[in-house]
Order: C-alpha cells, then sequence, then structure tokens
C-alpha cells in the first residue's frame, strides 16, 4: 500500500474525519456538565515490611519477595468487601445520627420504594450491630438486601466507594497511601481515616485467628512427633542397645588410657631394674663385710614392705580411683619408713666406710626390689583389665550394627521431633510479640479546594479517541479494498504493460464526441478540470496507438462493464481530429452496445469478401458502414445473439481480410467480450495486429482474473498493452 496514496485518501476525508472527531468532543462536553466537584484526602501508612532496624522477636533476614507478597495482600484486604462494608456501615451511621450528614437524599430519592422500605431505627440497630461484629450484609436475607440497596440510595455501597478510592503502594518505599475523592471534603477524610481503623480492627482479628489456629495445628504435630519417639526409643531400650554407641565410645577412651599406663608402669619398671643393677654392683664393692642386725627387726621390715606393696597393688587394681585404698597405702608406707629409720640409726655404727653405709645400699636394694615387684604386680593388672574392656567394646560394635537400622529410624524420629518442637515454639514467639507494625503516619485531611476539573482532558480524549478512530476506519478499508484504483497497484496486482490510464467521466446528457473536440467545456472548474484530463488522456492513448507501427486492434477486457465501447469511441474521435479514417467494427456478439450506440447497420453475419456479382470487400464496407462522424469514423455492427465468431461467420468472412480494409482505413478497431465469460476474443486474436486490455480502476483482481491476464501474456508480440479505465483524479495525481 502507497503512503502517499493512504495519505491522500484521509485528505480526500478530512471534512469526515473532522466532524467524527468535533461531534465526539460535544458529546463529552455535553455529558462531563453535569459532573460534581471532587475532594481529594490522603493519609499514608507505614507497613513495617520493608524496615529492618526495628527491634524484633524473632531474628528473621529480610526477603523482598515476601515483602511483596505482603503488600499484593494487604491492598487486596483494604479494598475487599469486608473491609468496605464496615466503612459503610460507618458512614450511613454518621448520616443517619449526626445533624449534617455528608450526602442529603433528595425529595426524590425519600420517596421512593427504597427509602421507604427501610425503618430507619431498625436500620440503625442493624449497622451498629453488623459493625461491631464485623459481619457484611447478605443479599440473600430480603431486610439486609434492603439495606444493601439503601447504603446504595447514599452512594455508600462497595461499587460506589471502590469507584472513588484507591489504594496503592509509594514507590518502593515501607509506605501505603489512601485517596478519596468525595463529593464533600469532610468525607473524604472520615473515609481514609476510617478505613485505615476498620482495616486494623478487621485485619487484627483475622491474623489472630489464623495464628491461634495455626499454634492448636503445629502442637498437634508437635505432639504426634513426641508419640513416634517415644515408641522408637522403648524399641531400642527393649533391645538393651539405647546407648550402644555412647557405651563402646567410653570403653574405647578407657582402653586408650589404660594403655597409657601400663606403658607407663613398664618405663618404671625398667628403671628400677636399672637401679637394682647399680645398688649390686656398690655392694659387691663392699667386699664381704656385713652389717649385724637384729633378726627380729629385719621381719618387721619385711612385713612392713610386703603390706605396703599389696596396698599399693590394691590401689592400682581399683584404677587408682579407691581413695579409701591410697589412704590406706599410705599408712602403711609411713609405718614401713618409721621402723626403716630406727633400723638405719641402730646400724649405722656397723659401717665401716664412709659416705652411704653397706646398711643403707642394703635398704635402697630392698625398696627397689618392692617397686619392680610392685611394678610387676601393676603390668599384669593393667593388662588384665585392656583384655577385658576389648571384649566388652567388640560386643557392644556387633550389637550397634545388629541395630544400626533402629537407630537410624530412632534418629530420624527424633529429628521430625526437634523441626516440630522448633515450629511451635517460633509460632509461640511470634504471637507472643504479634504487635501490629501498622503506622498512620500522615492522618487524612479534608481538602481546602477541589480537585482541578478534567472535562477539558475528557473532551480533547474523547475528539482525539474519535479522530484516530475513524482515520484508522478509513486506513483499514482502504487496505481491505483490493480493487486496482492507481497505476501502482494496477501494476503490483496485474503486471501488465500500461500504455494509458483515463479518468472517469460522467457522460450523463453529453456528447462524447464534443468533450473529445473540446466543444464541451463544462459548467464549474472542476467539471472542466476532468473533462480536460479526460481528453488527454485519450490523446496519450492515441499517440501510443499511433507509435505502435500497428492497424488492426481488439479491446477486450476480463470482465464487462470495464468501458470498452466509450474507450473504442473516444480514441476514434480523438484520432478523427489528427485526420485518421477509422472503422469500428462489433464483435461483441453477446452485447453488441457500439452498434445500439452507433446506430451502426447489423451487416457483420452477412457480408461475404467476394460476393458474386463483382462487389469487393472495400466496397461493400463502403455501402454497409455507418458514417459516424464526418466522414473519418465508421461502424460496421452485428446482430448479436448467444454464438461465437467461428459460430456465426461465414467460411470467407470479412475478419480474415482486415488487412485489406487498412488500404482505406487507417485503423480498424473490434470490441471483443469478456474474456472471464466468453471465449470470442480468443478467436478474434488471430484476426488482429495487436490486442488491449481495458481494466476498471474498480475492478478487484480474482483468481478467473488471473487466468485471462495469462492469457495476454501468452500472446507476447501481439499485446500492445493495457488501459486502466475510471480512473479518480485524485488518485491519478497521488501516483
Amino acid at each position: 500500500m502507497d503512503f502517499l496514496y493512504l495519505f491522500r485518501v484521509l485528505l480526500k476525508k478530512k471534512w469526515l474525519i473532522i466532524s467524527a472527531a468535533v461531534i465526539a468532543a460535544l458529546l463529552a462536553f455535553i455529558l462531563t456538565a453535569r459532573d460534581q466537584k471532587k475532594y481529594l484526602s490522603t493519609t499514608q501508612i507505614s507497613t513495617g515490611f520493608t524496615m529492618t532496624d526495628d527491634v524484633r522477636a524473632k531474628d528473621n533476614s529480610f526477603n523482598i519477595v515476601e515483602a511483596e507478597n505482603k503488600f499484593s495482600n494487604v491492598l487486596v484486604t483494604f479494598t475487599s468487601p469486608s473491609v468496605i462494608s464496615l466503612l459503610s456501615y460507618k458512614l450511613i451511621l454518621h448520616d443517619l445520627t449526626n445533624p449534617n450528614p455528608y450526602y442529603a437524599l433528595s425529595d426524590e430519592d425519600r420517596k421512593s420504594d427504597v427509602y421507604k422500605a427501610v425503618n430507619i431505627d431498625q436500620a440503625k440497630s442493624v449497622f451498629e450491630h453488623k459493625l461491631s461484629t464485623m459481619t457484611p450484609l447478605t443479599s440473600y436475607k430480603p431486610e439486609e438486601k434492603k439495606l444493601l440497596e439503601f447504603l446504595t440510595l447514599y452512594g455508600y455501597d462497595h461499587k460506589t466507594l471502590n469507584k472513588n478510592l484507591n489504594v496503592y503502594r509509594v514507590g518502593i518505599t515501607d509506605f501505603l497511601q489512601i485517596d478519596f475523592y468525595g463529593d464533600h471534603p469532610e468525607l473524604s477524610a472520615f473515609v481514609v481515616n476510617n478505613l485505615f481503623e476498620e482495616f486494623m480492627r478487621y485485619y487484627g482479628n483475622l491474623r489472630g485467628s489464623r495464628t491461634r489456629e495455626s499454634i492448636d495445628t503445629l502442637k498437634s504435630i508437635m505432639d504426634k512427633k513426641r508419640q513416634e519417639l517415644d515408641v522408637k526409643t522403648a524399641l531400642l531400650r527393649d533391645r538393651g542397645i539405647i546407648n550402644a554407641d555412647v557405651a563402646g565410645t567410653s570403653t574405647y577412651d578407657l582402653i586408650a588410657t589404660l594403655e597409657k599406663d601400663l606403658q607407663d608402669e613398664k618405663s618404671r619398671k625398667n628403671k628400677n631394674d636399672f637401679e637394682l643393677r647399680k645398688i649390686d654392683q656398690r655392694l659387691k664393692s663392699l667386699g664381704n663385710r656385713t652389717t649385724t642386725r637384729n633378726n627380729s627387726q629385719n621381719d618387721e621390715i619385711v612385713i612392713a614392705r610386703r603390706a605396703m606393696n599389696n596396698a599399693y597393688a590394691d590401689w592400682v587394681n581399683s584404677g587408682k580411683k579407691d581413695d579409701a585404698l591410697y589412704q590406706k597405702y599410705l599408712t602403711l608406707k609411713e609405718e614401713y619408713n618409721t621402723k626403716y629409720s630406727t633400723t638405719i640409726r641402730d646400724n649405722d655404727t656397723n659401717d665401716e666406710r664412709p659416705g652411704e653405709s653397706r646398711a643403707e645400699l642394703q635398704n635402697r636394694r630392698n625398696d627397689v626390689l618392692l617397686d619392680i615387684q610392685a611394678s610387676a604386680k601393676n603390668i599384669a593388672s593393667i593388662q588384665g583389665q585392656i583384655s577385658a574392656l576389648k571384649g566388652e567394646a567388640s560386643s557392644i560394635s556387633s550389637q550397634g550394627q545388629t541395630a544400626e537400622s533402629l537407630k537410624k529410624e530412632w534418629d530420624m524420629a527424633n529429628k521430625d521431633y526437634l523441626e516440630a518442637k522448633q515450629k511451635y515454639n517460633d509460632a509461640t514467639d511470634m504471637s507472643g510479640a504479634s504487635v501490629s507494625n501498622f503506622r498512620q503516619v500522615v492522618a487524612g485531611q479534608p481538602a481546602i479546594e477541589p480537585e482541578p476539573s478534567k472535562r477539558k482532558i475528557i473532551v480533547a480524549m474523547a475528539g482525539t479517541a474519535a479522530l484516530v478512530t475513524t482515520m484508522m476506519i478509513i486506513i483499514l478499508l482502504t487496505y481491505l479494498d483490493s480493487s486496482i484504483k492507481t497505476p501502482v497497484i494496477f501494476q503490483k496486482t496485474v503486471n501488465l504493460k500500461l500504455i494509458s490510464m483515463v479518468n472517469f467521466m460522467d457522460l450523463k446528457n453529453k456528447s462524447l464526441s464534443d468533450i473529445v473536440s473540446n466543444k464541451e467545456k463544462g459548467n464549474t472548474p472542476h467539471d472542466r478540470n476532468k473533462f480536460n484530463a479526460f481528453r488527454e488522456s485519450i490523446r496519450k492513448l492515441r499517440y501510443e496507438i499511433e507509435r505502435s507501427n500497428k492497424k488492426v486492434f481488439l479491446f477486450t477486457s476480463t470482465k464487462k462493464g470495464q468501458g470498452k465501447t466509450t474507450l473504442i469511441q473516444a480514441l476514434s474521435y480523438s484520432l478523427s481530429l489528427s485526420k485518421k479514417k477509422i472503422l469500428i467494427i462489433d464483435t461483441n456478439f453477446c452485447n453488441n452496445d457500439l452498434t445500439v450506440q452507433l446506430n451502426a447497420e447489423p451487416i457483420l453475419e452477412k457480408i461475404v469478401p467476394y460476393k458474386a456479382g463483382g462487389n469487393g470487400l472495400l466496397d461493400q464496407v463502403k455501402v454497409f458502414s455507418k458514417n459516424v462522424n464526418e466522414g473519418t469514423v465508421y461502424a460496421i455492427g452485428s446482430e448479436g445473439g448467444d454464438y461465437t465468431p467461428s459460430e456465426i461467420l461465414p467460411r470467407e468472412n470479412l475478419l480474415q481480410h482486415l488487412d485489406a480494409l487498412t488500404a482505406e482505413f487507417d485503423f480498424v478497431f473490434l470490441e471483443g467480450p469478456p474474456l472471464n465469460d466468453f471465449s470470442d476474443s480468443r478467436e478474434l486474436a488471430q484476426y488482429v495486429e495487436g490486442v488491449i486490455a481495458v481494466f476498471s480502476a474498480k475492478h478487484i483482481i480474482k483468481q478467473i482474473d488471473k487466468q485471462s491476464i495469462h492469457f495476454f501474456k501468452e500472446l507476447n508480440g501481439k499485446f500492445s498493452g493495457s488501459i486502466l479505465n475510471m480512473v479518480d483524479l485524485e488518485n491519478v495525481n497521488v501516483s
């Protein structure tokens, strides 16, 4: 589609477009004449959804998705019927009880059936009850349905209030804003402030109810998980493996401790063995001298030492954990040392060598021997304990492997119980700290002045919308119009050689020859322009015919009504002005308009080139042809009928000798029937030198037309071109 053409079409329809815009603007102006002034009141509310610097009962990190969901839920709750209905009750109670109501009913409203059907005192009681219990009215009950209609009469119904109410989040902040446009400034302030109060009351009740239900549910789940854990615990206890892992861990720890003590005791024994060898060497160096001792004293020392060593061994066997055995060992050791010291003092005088005496060395040797014996007993005792503990640990490990599946079940039950308990504790904490974070930071105030009227904007938008809509409809209709109205569209659609285009002419009560010869001037400038354009179009066509160097032409079309008859006559008149002689032959048997319009003799079917009597073809044509225009344009008519040239014309006929006629006539024009409906033109094409296709600019190319167009393309050299007829002058100028 040519954009310049679309622009031209819109320019052509400019008055229709302007009229539609003006009418729409005028209607909007009239409809908005009764709009009442609106007063705006605003309140802002802090939600606390995005605040992270306040004191919280739980340390929850900020979640932007959760915050967005909370904002959406709160916005829906604000404008829900449950909250708006509470606001409606407050408004109606104010107007029914206050001497200065926000909305005063007119006399017509008071006479209405809705107003008469309501008992005012009873209505007050119902509204107060509904407000206190936070229950909405229902239309299922006849009495409450009347009250709903009563609210609508005052304009306090849910639909009307929501239409003037706007609740939204302020940017990406923590604040919500409530705007209300009312007919009264105090009404607007009352609505925004009381809407927040009723929201808080409804939201708090709803949240408390949900919290209680959640806590009860979580407690039930926790108790169930506790019971499952108790069952698993009892099963493990019955199997005797409730503390298998703990017992195994303690046994291995004790074995490690005893092995360390065993190593220490072996080191101590080795040290004593070395000390004993040193003492024996010293004694050997002293010779055979001996110290006289009292046998009874020696026996007492030996008995005391044996008792001391036995006490020490008992204490070691107890794992060095029995304090009583340890105290016994210390007492016996003290007694032994006392007896030993006494014996040393008695025998010191017998030492014959300076330094350490034989008695002292002997005493030391006895001590070392006792220590070696004690270490040997301790080592044996510790080794026995280690062996016993290793056997016990092996038994516990076998028991743990047997109960592995039960232990896993117990672990899972314990985990589920702890999770359920944690959720229950969290819910309890939140319930205990469920203080609402909503705060009204800016209270609604009555507006001083009404809001600017939007009447001008509405009128402008209505006019603009009508303007754009009308233009779009025109463009759509133009786009859907597939007629070949311009040469550009013709070239894209038909793709045939175009030799001329002729504008549309209304020939009613007009002479075609006068228009072509410029004798018909027209009464208006518009008519004169059209006549001049038509005449120039015919002249251009005349030029193309003359320069083609062909004499005999067939004018045909794909469908009827394309203007072939008019074009042949106009072209013939124009050629006659350039001193040319033309013969028109009406071969359109199905519609012989040329014969009728030119009043020609219908003798085509009767002419025989060489008749008996010696009259030749030219002589017959001169005799039977009609002189249409002062000896320059002649016409031969046909009777017409439902037949083709091959069916009606004799074997030897005029059409077979058209070239002979060119000796007398400069051009011979034939009109053929439309190709879509008849085959005549296909038969006639063999007799002519050139074929000219005539298309109407109002014609829509269809599939059957494409078959006929294909015939023109197959004519090759015989096809002289196409004529686009009945073109709108404005479309011609655009193209």
